[in-house]
């Protein structure tokens, strides 16, 4: 039987804190910056109460909130929509249920018949998915929130997804976002999937939104789930066309604990238990195809009807010595993917690498110990050999 080694990212909590509202996770981020095209990850995520598991775009080019861009798929299993949120640029997080993306529409909205979004205003997120495009930009030297609409899916794997492993995909498009829910696990290659998953949720540009009669907000706040703002998302050319990358940013997957991360808001985003000590998520395959159909040509076609490039990111966990691919050449785990160190300005308070474990065969999820302080930038990963940074 081939052994296996797969890649896990688990959470320890601060023993003791400088500010009560930072609390420890660990995160990881690609070196290299990627656009438009097709993502995918097998994962298996936290059943944890407060823990935060995502897999998610990112890019910062200044201080929060400004120039602040993500495509989120996150798993917050404590999150409850109950009391307010205090917060200068309000949205409504979202709860929506049944096939909520259309192949058939020109908009690719759903019809009611299909689909139902209301506000999330009771119960825990449990086994559900969040999407979310959290992308901030600045008007006349202000920070201008216009993408900021947390939608939440039930999974249709329900509980299972914390126990086993499911393959998700993103579709980064210049005609929007789009997001499958829980499908069954995929042992990733380099080549993109000969059949391309049907999408189950798409953001559209607010423009195109706003002309829908269905799920116009105007007519409810929760409607701007299917909203956001692709202005940040779809960098210009010097002649004033579409650039064909789309903005870049890095692929990321982190844990964390999402209890009082933020003073300001009542309501926790990872809901009002911190995690327990040994909460976990694990990662088998990543994998990014690029868009390869102009994107001029991409405005009239669905995302399955159009093409994608061999995997210009590959990483496969479960080798003994892992995969490693950057356009199509091999590379190794620390070249390609880089642990985040030190603090991070809210929201996700401190991340430390000393929460990342590793081991070989088949992979038992460690617990970090706790510790009181960020380690030294200096400091090097331990008791992970197959990574070489000892």
């Amino acid at each position: 039987m081939k052994k296996q080694l797969s890649l896990a990212l688990s959470i320890g909590l601060l023993t003791t804190m400088a500010q009560a509202d930072q609390k420890a996770g660990v995160g990881m981020e690609s070196t290299v910056a990627t656009g438009y095209g097709l993502y995918a990850v097998t994962m298996r995520v936290s059943d944890s109460p407060g823990a935060i598991s995502s897999f998610y775009l990112y890019n910062q080019s200044g201080a929060f909130p400004s120039r602040w861009r993500e495509i989120d798929l996150e798993f917050t299993p404590g999150f409850t929509g109950i009391g307010p949120v205090p917060d200068p640029n309000p949205h409504t997080h979202s709860l929506a249920q049944g096939q909520c993306y259309s192949n058939k529409s020109d908009d690719n909205l759903p019809a009611k018949e299909t689909c139902t979004v209301g506000a999330f205003l009771d119960g825990k997120a449990g086994a559900s998915l969040s999407f979310n495009t959290y992308n901030y930009r600045s008007i006349d030297g202000y920070p201008y929130a216009h993408s900021n609409d947390q939608v939440f899916m039930a999974a249709s794997h329900g509980g299972d997804i914390f126990n086993n492993y499911y393959t998700y995909y993103i579709y980064y498009l210049p005609s929007g976002i789009y997001w499958t829910l829980d499908l069954s696990p995929v042992n990733l290659t380099p080549t993109p999937p000969s059949t391309l998953p049907e999408p189950s949720f798409v953001k559209k540009d607010s423009s195109v939104v706003e002309k829908n009669e269905t799920w116009n907000p105007a007519q409810n706040s929760a409607f701007q789930a299917f909203w956001y703002d692709s202005l940040p998302l779809s960098p210009k050319q010097a002649d004033g066309t579409l650039a064909e990358s789309g903005a870049l940013m890095k692929m990321s997957m982190n844990l964390w604990d999402g209890t009082n991360t933020d003073p300001q808001h009542i309501q926790d985003w990872g809901g009002e238990t911190s995690p327990r000590v040994g909460a976990n998520s694990s990662y088998k395959y990543v994998a990014y195809y690029p868009l390869v159909t102009p994107v001029k040509e991409t405005v009239e076609k669905k995302p399955t009807e159009l093409t994608y490039g061999s995997a210009e990111i590959y990483s496969d966990f479960t080798t003994t010595n892992g995969t490693f691919l950057v356009n199509n050449k091999p590379t190794t785990f620390e070249t390609l993917w880089q642990v985040t160190n030190g603090t991070y300005l809210w929201p996700l308070g401190q991340l430390d690498e000393r929460n990342f474990s590793c081991g070989k065969g088949q992979l038992t999820l460690n617990m970090s110990a706790p510790y009181p302080a960020p380690r030294n930038n200096y400091d090097k990963l331990t008791n992970c050999d197959w990574l070489n940074l000892n």
